[in-house]
């Protein structure tokens, strides 16, 4: 692994220049501002609910997710910085993860390189980043890094890193329960070593299972004294619907945001699966096999493929679905916050490949920095609209005149500017006007009162957005109404009625 050290730099100062701008951003969207409104209010009254209480009412336990929120929140004094921070901190630390993984399994830091950076920059692994409040990343570097501790462990044989390797785990369930899904990624590779004739002593097998079960048993029974009730499981018509958006998403050649910002192409909300798109599916499909079919004509390329890894190439394909399962089997929604993990799978798959079907090291470099260039325009142009989104979230409320809202009762009711429609949502990244704060269907204006609460200190005051398409006729007393257009501009209404 000598000078390997060039490579971690590089990764680090990549992912760096590619994330730093974002991490100015304001808050965005219905989470950021409902868990900082839980943090400002009921964390600081009460700590103890961190560890006591669920997320938001539900099934799921999630307290060191909850802290990190609050120590965070603590740190900004309003200010989204520190969530940015850390999200980018802890998803570099995931890529190099990665590295080591790959450079363990096939001792070459090129492939170890290219599927890290594969992965910084993938696009679809980008929302999990860019969401301030989530914790994801550093869910996700518990699960990796212990990950890469048991590969390693399995390479050395030394039982220590078996040992941090189950402790990491453990701290990262508490963050995110589909960690979880890590034991059954390791039962795999210990089939995988056993396919390969690395046969797995007893006694390393009694270890790891014990290492599992001690893990296991210490996050179920904390959650058992606080989580009471079960999550319905997710019918299977739905399961394989959200499966083909998954998969469709990785595979997919260019980023969907990035070819509605070049190309004006429908985001996935807009688009029909008429005649002209199943044909375009299939002229692409088309591209691509015969790509393959001239690659698979070329004698280095036939040699090459003598040499792959078939077992590891199982591996990470079965790794993806293996990846989703929480998510397939509990949440209905699809959303590219869950394919972080599989994104990862996915890239080491992507640059293992690419190393056996080009015929030389030339070849493999310039594909891969092609691929890394469509990657990180995805990545810049997603970037930048969390960028607008925050500026818009941040414009809307510091253009309210919240400084008179700090004491007293208040109800506050705002509308969409008159002949102003808000676009069609995906996922963080269509966010105008009053959807950057409270994105919700319902007219229940919790993710604005959230806000404007959260920023005033102030628990008394009351606010909703109103859909009405006459703000002047549906302001009524004692409500003080604004109407906000999609850049974020503010102006009040004169009621032209007053409640009976």
């Amino acid at each position: 692994m000598k000078h390997s050290w060039i490579d971690l730099i590089l990764i680090i100062v990549i992912g760096t220049v590619m994330f730093a701008r974002v991490t100015s951003a304001y808050f965005c969207g219905y989470d950021d501002f409902g868990e900082t409104h839980r943090a400002a209010f009921e964390d600081s009254k009460t700590p103890s609910h961190i560890f006591t209480t669920t997320h938001f009412g539900t099934t799921k336990y999630r307290p060191l997710n909850r802290l990190t929120t609050f120590v965070s929140w603590k740190l900004g004094n309003g200010s989204a910085l520190p969530f940015r921070v850390r999200n980018l901190l802890f998803h570099l630390i995931c890529a190099l993860c990665i590295y080591g993984i790959v450079w363990i399994w096939s001792r070459d830091r090129v492939v170890a390189l290219v599927c890290s950076l594969f992965f910084c920059l993938e696009p679809t692994a980008n929302q999990t980043v860019v969401a301030a409040v989530f914790t994801n990343t550093v869910a996700y570097a518990c699960l990796l890094g212990g990950l890469l501790l048991f590969v390693w462990w399995r390479e050395s044989r030394r039982k220590v890193w078996l040992l941090w390797s189950m402790g990491l785990v453990l701290v990262g369930l508490f963050f995110y329960e589909p960690v979880i899904v890590v034991f059954g990624l390791m039962g795999a590779y210990l089939a995988l070593e056993y396919w390969r004739g690395k046969r797995p002593t007893p006694k390393e097998l009694t270890a790891w299972a014990a290492g599992v079960i001690a893990a296991t048993f210490i996050f179920a029974l904390v959650r058992h004294f606080v989580v009471h009730g079960k999550s319905p499981l997710v019918p299977l018509g739905l399961i394989v619907h959200n499966l083909m958006l998954y998969v469709g998403a990785l595979l997919s050649p260019i980023d969907a945001v990035t070819a509605n910002e070049l190309f004006g192409a429908p985001l996935p909300p807009q688009l029909h699966f008429d005649r002209a798109v199943l044909v375009w599916m299939l002229v692409a499909l088309a591209a691509i096999v015969a790509a393959l079919l001239i690659l698979l004509r070329m004698y280095a390329v036939r040699e090459n493929l003598k040499h792959l890894d078939k077992p590891l190439i199982l591996f990470l394909v079965l790794a993806i679905p293996v990846a989703l399962s929480p998510f397939l089997l509990f949440t209905p929604h699809a959303s590219e916050t869950y394919l972080y993990l599989p994104t990862a799978f996915f890239a080491i798959l992507l640059g293992v490949l690419l190393r056996t079907l080009m015929p030389s090291t030339a070849a493999y470099a310039a594909v891969a920095t092609l691929i890394l260039v469509s990657f990180a325009t995805g990545t810049w142009i997603r970037n930048d609209r969390v960028m607008a989104c925050g500026e818009i979230a941040d414009t809307i409320i510091h253009h309210l005149p919240i400084a008179s809202w700090k004491t007293g009762q208040w109800n506050i009711a705002l509308f969409d500017f008159p002949g102003q429609t808000p676009p069609p949502r995906y996922g963080m990244y269509n966010y105008e006007g009053l959807s950057t704060i409270d994105p919700d269907d319902q007219e229940t204006g919790i993710g604005i009162q959230n806000a404007l609460q959260t920023m005033t200190q102030n628990s008394a005051l009351k606010a909703e957005i109103d859909n009405a398409a006459d703000s002047a006729s549906a302001c009524t007393a004692p409500d003080i109404c604004y109407t906000v257009s999609l850049n974020g501009s503010v102006r009040p209404v004169i009621s032209s009625r007053v409640r009976q």
